[in-house]
């Protein structure tokens, strides 16, 4: 466009000197070799054009001059660009990979069991947030967490990895699932007690005076913890302080009654150990655990999302039976719908119990 114009105007008119637009954009699409590659193109463009023109002179010289400067930077600046991005893709895959590794994408299948769920996190950047669950089969059933850590960011985040780490150790050696739990909330108040030290740039946290962040002296997690029988006719439940679990069955969508207690982490302040209770599932029966994220989405009118009602509506009472990914792939969708953007991180979790599968 510069040469066109240099060449349609009067020779007391110069424009190709706006050759040098053309390089500072190319710092945006091209690598360092092509910045420069459009830099000596533009000099030898400009420099030909004005020689078979007749027109080289002091104003050619120095539109040469600044058009080798520009591409001289912009090659600096383009290589100081493609650095920072491969250090940024390096640092996002590994932060990828751990993500991954504290929340493990769900089996289809776990013995008598099928399972399906869904992780959305509030932060769009993030694979997660301060949700967590976990599967995992032992010598005294399949036992599942879902939980919920108080507060977002990466004090959430590290929360969640202690609660897993512990769990998956705990779930294997412990018979009852309140020792599960009670190992759990050692783990959680020795957190409290000595919290994690934060990224220097973390601006997160209120430090002190001495600029140490405060102890986390509310850190806890709801939670639910499952353990089911060997043929997955019943469930053990153990509440603590999370959201009611859902059973879709033959008779529609019920509210699985239990006892709750407190949040993990809090274990220090009950009056008694927590109990659990049992809970008779039949073939085909799912139950859903979930955490607060779902049923506190807002509408655009500022309704929040009828968890139980919008299952009930869609799968009716019963004669739609249905499996755990329908179920779980018909909430992903509808609570987009429904919700478009979250202010909470969400999971959802279903299991269904299939006790006539053989491995």
């Amino acid at each position: 466009m510069a040469i066109v114009l240099d060449q349609v105007t009067p020779p007391h008119y110069f424009f190709g000197s706006l050759l040098s637009a053309s390089i500072v954009l190319a710092i945006f699409t091209y690598p360092p070799i092509g910045v420069a590659a459009t830099g000596v193109a533009a000099c030898v463009l400009l420099a030909l054009t004005e020689y078979f023109a007749d027109y080289v002179g002091p104003t050619t010289i120095s539109a040469l001059i600044v058009l080798g400067a520009v591409t001289l930077l912009s090659v600096v600046l383009c290589t100081v660009r493609h650095r920072i991005e491969g250090r940024f893709r390096r640092v996002q895959a590994v932060a990828e990979a751990v993500q991954l590794a504290l929340l493990r994408p769900l089996p289809a299948r776990v013995g008598p069991l099928r399972l399906a769920g869904f992780y959305r996190a509030a932060d769009d950047e993030a694979l997660i947030g301060g949700d967590l669950y976990r599967v995992r089969t032992t010598p005294f059933g399949i036992r599942v967490i879902v939980g919920d850590v108080k507060g977002k960011g990466v004090n959430a985040t590290q929360t969640v990895a202690t609660v897993i780490s512990t769990f998956q150790e705990a779930a294997l050696l412990h018979h009852a699932l309140p020792q599960v739990a009670d190992r759990i909330d050692v783990a959680l108040q020795l957190d409290r007690d000595s919290p994690p030290v934060e990224p220097a740039d973390d601006t997160s946290g209120t430090p002190d005076h001495e600029g140490v962040p405060a102890p986390a002296d509310e850190l806890f997690v709801t939670a639910v913890l499952l353990e089911f029988a060997p043929d997955a006719s019943e469930v053990r439940i153990l509440d603590r302080g999370h959201q009611p679990l859902l059973l879709v069955g033959r008779h529609g969508t019920s509210v699985v009654p239990t006892e709750h207690s407190l949040p993990l982490g809090m274990g220090d302040l009950l009056p008694e150990p927590p109990r659990t209770r049992t809970c008779a599932l039949d073939p085909g029966d799912v139950l859903v655990a979930y955490s607060d994220g779902i049923t506190e989405a807002r509408s655009s009118t500022g309704s929040f999302y009828p968890l139980r009602e919008r299952i009930q509506a869609h799968f009716g009472s019963g004669t739609q039976q249905p499996s755990p990914t329908g179920l779980v792939t018909f909430l992903e969708r509808d609570l987009v719908q429904w919700a478009p953007n979250l202010s909470d991180d969400v999971v959802v979790i279903a299991l269904q119990s299939d006790p006539g599968h053989t491995p």
